[in-house]
């Protein structure tokens, strides 16, 4: 009697605290793809600041708005990804969620003045929204 009772009781407990995890693990999932999306949104919103045509005459001023948001952006894809490849991720999810920050951010320190970091960015952030989509979307474990 005492052992079924605390077979029951054990159960009960690995139980509870299965359901635990299992909610943890989506909150800290869902974390992590607010942070991965608020770096899409803050390159985006930085390249947008960077570009314009004709003369503009603020432009020292948004230019260095510009590299300030496209910083963070890139600084929190890393984070990102580092979070991802931690959480046990697959390879190609991680490198997904860090092509935004490696190619954008790249270009921009290298050609800040062109057109490249723009263009680059109509291939770079669909790849970073499939590696969210596939973080997102992955199995718990």
């Amino acid at each position: 009697m005492h052992d079924t009772l605390w077979m029951c009781t054990t159960g009960l407990n690995q139980m509870t605290a299965g359901t635990h995890m299992k909610t943890t693990a989506v909150a800290a999932r869902a974390v992590w793809s607010a942070v991965a999306g608020a770096s899409l949104i803050l390159l985006c919103l930085g390249l947008g600041q960077k570009l314009y045509v004709g003369s503009v005459p603020d432009a020292f001023t948004r230019d260095q708005a510009g590299n300030t948001l496209i910083l963070a952006g890139a600084a929190a894809g890393f984070a990102a990804a580092g979070w991802s490849r931690y959480r046990g991720d697959r390879v190609w999810m991680t490198s997904l969620v860090a092509v935004p920050a490696v190619v954008i951010g790249g270009l921009n320190l290298v050609a800040g003045y062109s057109l490249l970091p723009h263009l680059s960015a109509l291939v770079a952030v669909p790849l970073g929204l499939a590696g969210i989509i596939g973080g997102m979307t992955a199995r718990l474990r």
